[in-house]
């Protein structure tokens, strides 16, 4: 059985040394450039020599995020970028943009690339088109279970990677446009604001029905008590999310997870060494270091009610330690010392003092009843141990010798008079030796054996230590004891640098960034794509005579029959995540492929499957960025909507290149996340049994409020996701006498809940090129502003 992977985060060096002085058999990190963790503090270039160096001495491989969408002015950058990771021998790249996809296959065909959650990978056949198409590796969404982990890992012979402990986003990852939308902080250009852990108004309009709290924030996912499960899945790497967590928090959970991992292939093999493992221990050292109310195992096992959520509190809680009685004391659950971080309501503490028996003491434990100061809470109030000093400082000791872990080497040493000292060792399928000056007759105390061994055991400084030192042979004779040590330091900087050397690449030709011919120029955009879920909607559309429609289908909403919509090029519009309804999904367009013109989709499956059948039009979560994108979809895609998220000038930047026909949304509440989760059943539903769906979404109008007052609109579709839009839609009709001047393809149009008056008001908006009504419920999205 090849043993996984355990792959951990390092947003800094100290987070590096912590992780793979704890056990990390991978780790992954970000440049200054490129990154989906923009305010990490990240390598420069000289800091990720270094990491690549001390990775590779420790037999640790090193992943580089360039998981952002890259804009067009940036491709040449980046791909200077990657040519400096592929140089001094970075082991994998984890990537989301498609077009530095089709560029590092094209420039570094002998890269490996992984394709990062971002990339939305979540069913079989968009897992098996990755692989086609280069990637070595998927990082799969966090919503899958272990049975469709296994599913993938074994049966279709992926390597994939999931995530194992750390934080969750409520949206699936790459489908998230909220901070973009509403903040102008791109999550896939790495400046998330997390609007996902701030608190929401689920409000029933129908008939006034809410509820508040932190709605659409998780809790953060632990499966230490799971990792047989894990392991048996077949999947290959075991990832810890936390480039942003401080380093003693990346020692903490490395070590636990080490720890669990030898336990399994221990047990396996009948070995005794780990039987002191104590996951309960374990447990409670990780809660210490972060939760938010707890842990979940996240979809893992399909427990993807109330239970996962963390409605009370975004932030770290901490663990409990007490409640303040009267006396303004309290009694310990934990033990406690002075500078632990002390957590009341949304206030908190450091403990400057602790006094026990009108004493003030240093420590507390469990048992004893304290005050503390500062005494900034109150009787009634519950105190949670947020930071624990002593936690923190063990932690940082395991790191703090950034050479404690070692490599073992067999050493062979010849120590003849008349003869050069000879050292002599055997690593990585390589013999490695050094020749030092000759052994002189002792005059006076010879140097024995002893001595010899006590010098060249002086490896302290390095990742290497001898475990076995044997003579092939000896006789008493004298040498400087310095003479021994330069030895010993040229022997192991003979095996550093060869260690540090093998992986290193050169590219002896320039970066190919051709593409392929142009598309032909259009000159008429009159006919837009227009996306309709209702049948008012349809009604008010097919009175403007429109000659091309999509019916978004799988919405619950929907009541369309596509069988009796009458129009020159009719569409199915999918959803972007298809999971278990993947084939249900596809028989439905099988039997209605003699009514359709195609499909518009960005579910990767659903591209493999179709491609071939029908005509497809990528929807804007495909996150077309870059005219590469473009070139990555050609054979693909016939027409693809481009992201939301490029303003004007970057749209005519992409549009002079682009090799396929493009379509820009000019109306249209945006799709800012779905998820697994369901709000309304977790709010208002069951009470009882998390997993029990009491169709609360079919009673009525759902809107998730936020602290402005801002309303955004909460849909299900038929297969029981949530899909949240923005409040004010986009209309960039006012814009049309600019979108002409960018050489764009197609215009699109989506209705998602106007109604047919709403409706027929903007289809004629868009017939006289121009809206006169309120602007105030509309936005021009990013078309002026763009994203950073």
């Amino acid at each position: 059985m090849k043993k996984i992977e355990l792959l951990a985060p390092a947003g800094s060096m100290e987070s590096l040394y912590a992780a793979v002085q704890n056990g990390a058999d991978a780790i992954y990190v970000g440049g200054t450039k490129f990154s989906a963790r923009a305010y990490a503090s990240n390598f420069d270039e000289e800091n990720m020599i270094e990491a690549v160096e001390y990775c590779h001495l420790y037999d640790v491989k090193i992943y580089v995020t360039a998981n952002i969408l890259i804009k067009e002015n940036e491709i040449s950058e980046a791909m200077d970028y990657i040519k400096f990771l592929y140089e001094i021998g970075v082991d994998a790249l984890i990537i989301q943009d498609t077009g530095l996809a089709e560029l590092i296959k094209r420039n570094f065909p002998d890269f490996e690339i992984h394709a990062s959650t971002q990339m939305t990978v979540h069913n079989p056949e968009g897992a098996l088109l990755l692989k086609k198409l280069g990637f070595s590796r998927i990082v799969l969404s966090r919503e899958l279970s272990l049975n469709e982990i296994e599913y993938i890992s074994k049966n279709l012979g992926v390597e994939t990677e999931i995530f194992t402990h750390g934080a969750l986003c409520i949206s699936y990852s790459g489908q998230c446009l909220m901070s973009s939308l509403i903040g102008g902080r791109s999550g896939n250009r790495g400046k998330c604001a997390q609007p996902c852990r701030l608190p929401y108004t689920l409000i029933n309009r129908d008939i006034m029905k809410e509820k508040k709290g932190y709605i659409l924030s998780p809790k953060d996912i632990c499966t230490l008590e799971n990792i047989k499960e894990i392991i048996e899945s077949g999947t290959s790497s075991l990832k810890i999310e936390g480039r942003m967590k401080r380093p003693e928090y990346v020692a903490g959970v490395v070590s636990a997870y080490r720890k669990a991992i030898d336990e399994f292939y221990g047990s396996k093999q009948l070995k005794s060494s780990m039987k002191n493992f104590n996951v309960n221990k374990e447990k409670k050292k990780l809660l210490q270091l972060f939760n938010r109310e707890g842990f979940s195992s996240a979809y893992l096992f399909g427990n993807i009610g109330k239970n996962m959520m963390a409605y009370n509190f975004p932030k770290n809680t901490g663990v409990k330690i007490g409640e303040v009685n009267k006396d303004l004391a309290l009694k310990l659950e934990e033990n406690l010392s002075v500078k632990d971080g002390i957590r009341f309501g949304n206030d908190g503490f450091v403990v400057s003092k602790i006094i026990k028996d009108c004493e003030n003491v240093d420590e507390a434990y469990v048992g004893d009843e304290v005050k503390l100061k500062p005494t900034k809470y109150k009787i009634g109030d519950i105190l949670y141990k947020t930071s624990d000093i002593k936690l923190l400082e063990n932690l940082s000791k395991t790191y703090s010798n950034i050479y404690e872990r070692k490599n073992g080497l067999n050493l062979i040493v010849k120590f003849n008079v008349g003869e050069p000292l000879t050292l002599r060792t055997y690593y990585k399928d390589k013999d490695f030796e050094v020749i030092g000056e000759v052994v002189q007759k002792a005059l006076k105390k010879p140097l024995d054996k002893e001595k010899i061994i006590k010098n060249l055991n002086k490896t302290g400084d390095t990742a290497f230590q001898f475990i076995n030192i044997d003579f092939e042979s000896f006789e008493e004779g004298f040498l400087p004891v310095s003479l021994v040590n330069s030895m010993r330091r040229k022997l192991l900087q003979k095996i550093v640098e060869y260690i540090i050397n093998k992986d290193k690449r050169s590219m002896q030709k320039g970066l190919n960034l051709n593409l392929s011919s142009k598309k032909e120029k259009r000159d008429k955009i009159d006919n837009p794509l227009v996306i309709v879920t209702t049948k008012d909607q349809l009604k008010a559309v097919q009175e403007y005579q429109i000659e091309n429609i999509a019916v978004e289908l799988f919405m619950k909403e929907c009541d369309i029959d596509i069988t009796e919509v009458r129009c020159k090029n009719l569409y199915i519009k999918t959803a972007s995540i298809i999971k278990n309804e993947f084939e249900s999904v596809c028989n439905i367009i099988e039997e209605n492929l003699s009514h359709i013109k195609g499909i518009v989709t960005c579910n990767l499956g659903i591209i493999k499957r179709f491609k071939e059948k029908t005509k497809i039009i990528g929807d804007y979560k495909l996150n077309i960025f870059n005219s590469y994108s473009l070139e990555f979809y050609k054979d693909m895609v016939d027409t693809a909507s481009i992201s939301l998220e490029l303003n004007k000038k970057e749209i005519s930047n992409l549009m002079r290149k682009a090799v396929i026909p493009c379509l820009l949304i000019v109306y249209g509440k945006t799709e800012l996340m779905i998820s697994e989760h369901c709000p309304i059943g977790s709010m208002f539903g069951n009470k009882t049994n998390n997993n029990i769906c009491s169709r609360e979404c079919e009673n009525g109008n759902y809107v998730l409020k936020d602290r402005i007052g801002e309303e955004f609109p909460l849909k299900m579709d038929k297969y029981c996701r949530s899909h949240i839009y923005n409040s004010s839609a986009i209309n960039l009709i006012p814009n049309f006498e600019e979108i002409k001047k960018l050489n764009i393809d197609f215009l699109r149009l989506d209705f998602t809940d106007e109604n047919y008056e709403d409706t027929l008001k903007i289809m004629n908006a868009f017939k006289e090129k121009k809206y006169e009504g309120d602007f105030t419920k509309y936005t021009r999205g990013h078309f002026k502003r763009g994203v950073e």
